[in-house]
């Protein structure tokens, strides 16, 4: 028997990834995953029934003890002693020991805890009594256990964490919200005359990402080649469980063939390498219960893997084969095989088919410069109305396309806001369009930044308005709106006309800081409410179903080559709004920046100028 405690890094696989078949028909093995249980739900629990639980701590887990019960009696452990079993090495599974190889059958899980090295209890399945009924799934737990299956399956655990009980009288418990897929490996090894053995390996996993390889997965981890019952040789599958997060997840492995009784001497070396994704995986799931495994054929076999996921060889995930359709050569997130574009530059977002795709929100900033295009006398027009549904309503490739949260930023010494300027960007002075974000089932979250202070974006934000800032962005908060926009999330920058707005130099500074080519090039064009007609508009989704939108007194825009225009002025001559293509790799300074373009469409700056007329 094994224990694998994937679950102290991933939540409960999903039913599709509950076993998986095991090429040997007589192996029994089951998996326990441990997952740490919210208790949040629970509060009312007295604080007698909290008394069985341990407290929460950072101590890393050790060994798992366990008792093992079959027709009420004891098979692994007693009450008086429960059975140890080790976690590997720097690994989150146990140690193989003897006294788990158990045979098919019922059994029920009496006890789980985890413990520290120390010896200290760290997390406890909870188990009957008045705690029991706080929990879905509290021990004794059964266990049905089939010959040919790995049978994996999850243990709640649970620790207390009172951290704050006294002080506010709150309950707090760690929960763990991740999950992970299975994905299992089984080969054989063919000698010259083609005759097939199982063949005896092992696999090395990290983490993939952005064209790199990450953090590892799994280290040195081998299947078991022995004789069975029979006389003849078998070998057992390797599983692991990987992290599958809501966006696309990649892992790179090596496969190394090991010596074997089975065949004897061979070159140990790397047979298999290169990276899958979680896509990959899925594609291996068989029905509700069973997944699968990845088979590759190694030597004089006459037959291709099943499927052909990796590279014959090792080398390292820089070396890609252009050939193999489940390789990708550029890192842009699709496979050689349905990538028309294979040679796509680093950090420029794509469609499906690989090919950059100006309209692919994420990794940009929608630029205007005209607040007016939002406030109340505009907002009467349907049209821009129908631009802010556009700016909200997209769909994207990353973890923020599930966001229902608008990110309002007035802050930086915005002279529109009410703290230092006239209020025309106000509650009050956007009342229709803040009502208009709510409609279409958003949340606004209003803040007024300062130097320094934007360094976090929540997880459920979507959308975020970067209203007429003065104040620079610092690096970190450069990075952390990268960050944002390489996730899929949309950065709309708004700024103003020059007479009005004193803060282009910090527009174009965050512009350049951001990657973008685009530039505010100033001047004040279409003041007082004038009709944009709809030979300006250009093909954009934000401009999807517009024919004519209001504005009021626009400075102009310089594209780059990778940007898009939204809409030109009513000559249909200078560019007003448009979308900046940006590049989301982190800096360690802020960029210098040409501030000294300036077009001359008009000259005369006032006072105390009104962003809707320009004087």
């Amino acid at each position: 028997m094994f224990f694998a405690l994937s679950g102290l890094l991933f939540t409960s696989c999903s039913k599709d990834e509950n076993s998986v078949k095991d090429p040997d028909p007589e192996m029994a093995t089951l998996s326990f995953g441990a997952i740490l249980e919210d208790f949040d739900t629970n509060r009312a629990a007295s604080k007698q029934s909290l008394d069985e639980l341990p407290e929460c701590q950072d101590a890393d887990p050790f060994y798992v003890m366990i008792i093992l019960s079959q027709g009420g009696t004891n098979v692994v452990g007693s009450e008086e002693a429960p059975f140890r079993i080790n976690l590997a090495t720097d690994q989150l599974f146990t140690v193989e020991v003897p006294e788990l190889e158990l045979i098919p059958g019922t059994y029920s899980l009496d006890y789980f805890g985890v413990y520290s090295e120390a010896g200290d209890l760290i997390w406890l399945a909870p188990s009957g009594g008045i705690l029991a009924s706080y929990f879905d799934n509290p021990l004794p737990l059964e266990i049905d256990l089939r010959a040919g299956v790995k049978k994996y399956f999850d243990v709640p655990v649970v620790c207390f964490d009172n951290r704050f009980v006294n002080e506010y009288g709150y309950l707090f418990f760690d929960v763990n919200t991740n999950e992970a897929i299975k994905f299992c490996i089984f080969g054989n090894y063919c000698d010259d005359t083609g005759r097939h053995y199982p063949a005896a390996f092992s696999v090395d996993v990290w983490s993939y990402s952005n064209g790199a390889q990450g953090a590892v997965l799994y280290s040195d981890i081998t299947n078991v080649v022995e004789l069975n019952d029979a006389g003849d040789y078998s070998g057992t599958s390797v599983c692991f469980a990987l992290p599958d997060t809501s966006g696309l997840d990649e892992y790179y492995f090596e496969i190394t063939l090991l010596n074997s009784d089975a065949y004897g001497n061979v070159t140990e070396e790397i047979i298999r390498s290169g990276v899958i994704n979680d896509d990959d995986v899925r594609d291996l799931f068989d029905g509700d219960d069973n997944t699968e495994y990845y088979h590759f054929r190694e030597g004089n076999c006459g037959n291709d893997d099943s499927p052909n996921l990796f590279t014959e060889g090792g080398g390292g995930p820089g070396e890609c084969d252009p050939n193999n359709s489940n390789d990708d050569c550029d890192n842009d997130g699709v496979n050689n095989g349905l990538d028309e574009c294979p040679s796509t530059p680093p950090n420029v977002a794509v469609n499906a088919v690989g090919c950059d795709d100006v309209t692919l929100p994420g990794q940009d900033v929608v630029v205007f410069n005209d607040i007016n295009i939002f406030d109340e006398e505009a907002m009467k027009d349907p049209d821009n109305v129908l631009l802010v549904q556009n700016l909200l309503n997209f769909s994207t490739l990353g973890s923020r396309n599930d966001g229902d949260v608008v990110l309002m930023d007035r802050g930086r010494g915005a002279n529109c806001n009410t703290i230092v300027g006239n209020g025309e960007c106000s509650d009050i002075g956007w009342s229709t369009m803040r009502s208009t974000i709510e409609g279409e089932g958003f949340i606004l979250m209003d803040i007024f930044s300062t130097s320094g202070s934007l360094t976090e974006i929540p997880e459920d934000v979507k959308i975020v308005f970067l209203v007429m800032p003065t104040v620079a962005y610092t690096v970190s908060e450069i990075n952390t709106l990268k960050a944002f926009a390489a996730q899929g999330g949309r950065i709309v920058f708004i700024g103003e006309h020059q007479s009005y707005y004193t803060g282009i130099e910090v527009e174009n500074q965050f512009l350049v800081d951001m990657g973008a080519v685009l530039t505010n090039t100033g001047g004040s064009i279409d003041c007082s409410y004038n009709i944009i007609p709809s030979s300006s508009n250009r093909e954009h989704p934000i401009m999807e179903g517009i024919e004519e939108l209001t504005i009021a007194c626009a400075s102009v825009i310089e594209l780059g080559p990778n940007d898009a225009a939204l809409f030109y002025d009513i000559s249909n001559t200078y560019v007003l709004a448009g979308v900046a293509r940006i590049d989301t790799t982190p800096i360690n300074q802020l960029s210098p920046v040409n501030n000294t373009k300036r077009t001359n469409v008009v000259s005369d700056v006032m006072s105390n100028p009104s962003s809707a007329s320009g004087k």
